[in-house]
């Protein structure tokens, strides 16, 4: 927030709010003050329902999904999802293959994150969305197969909502959430983060962070078209923010994860900051 670009009013508030005493002691003090309540900021703005944590055995952070409400539904609607996929993949002339997006997506969610109702209501609501937009465009056929698919991820994504309060307040605050387009030095700066950040996070997260950040650059946050309906913010960049706010907030309070992730990284604990700091600042700059 030092570079001379206009923030948030409530980000300007929560500086100014900053006690007296804390301006006494310098501007280092200060300099991390602003770093801390930037991280908080960027947390808040991009929730999750899950946690955040460093695992002292193995020296990494994890995500912890939120427990699974009504397992048994949660199930039928990734069987349902999964059947309307394989339905229109099974006639060519609907437009879709395995190897189209809306598929890779959709596979990965059924086998991956079968327990995390976040990161399901998060896919099927993407994946809803490109489908709708590609049906009003027609790059893709309104047929029976590709039409039932798009219904069956709405369908699903609700009943996730429905019986997880947490993932429907988020939708709710992310569906406001205004994106604004990644810069060239900005995507370089993601992309040169990656290594780190799988080396700071167990085998699962790693593999998030490896698919998102791809996905983030390659799609380059842009505006949606007129004929599509308004669309909430890109879900791998509130995955990739919101996670990298919290490990951040979490290594400047923890000396023993600090420590962890630069014996890991091979950088200094100053460098691991600064890698933080600068990902927070980009998800910043993009609100």
């Amino acid at each position: 927030m030092l570079d001379g670009k206009p923030i948030d009013w409530d980000l300007q508030k929560r500086v100014a709010l900053i006690p007296d005493r804390d301006w006494g002691k310098g501007p280092e003090h200060i300099a991390r003050k602003i770093e801390e309540i930037e991280a908080a900021y960027l947390a808040e703005k991009l929730p999750q329902a899950e946690h955040i944590e460093f695992n002292p055995e193995t020296a990494r952070f994890r995500a912890v999904p939120i427990p699974v409400e009504k397992a048994d539904l949660l199930g039928a609607t990734l069987s349902q999802v999964e059947d309307a996929l394989d339905d229109a993949l099974a006639n060519p002339s609907n437009g879709l293959s395995e190897r189209s997006r809306e598929a890779r997506v959709l596979r990965r969610t059924v086998a991956k994150y079968g327990n995390d109702p976040q990161r399901i209501e998060m896919d099927l609501t993407s994946v809803h969305g490109t489908l709708t937009r590609q049906i009003a465009s027609e790059d893709l056929p309104p047929s029976e197969e590709n039409l039932a698919l798009q219904n069956a991820c709405a369908e699903g994504a609700r009943a996730i909502r429905a019986t997880h309060p947490e993932v429907a307040e988020n939708r709710a605050i992310l569906s406001e959430q205004a994106w604004r387009e990644l810069t060239p030095a900005a995507k370089a700066q993601l992309e040169q983060s990656v290594p780190i950040l799988v080396a700071a996070s167990e085998d699962d997260l790693a593999d998030q962070f490896r698919e998102d950040i791809p996905e983030l650059i390659n799609d380059a946050i842009g505006p949606v078209p007129d004929y599509a309906p308004k669309l909430p913010g890109a879900d791998p960049a509130t995955r990739i923010f919101s996670r990298v706010s919290k490990m951040t907030i979490i290594l400047r309070q923890s000396n023993e994860a600090l420590e962890a992730i630069s014996k890991r990284s091979g950088l200094t604990k100053g460098e691991v900051i600064s890698i933080f700091l600068g990902l927070v600042s980009i998800g910043i700059s993009l609100l």
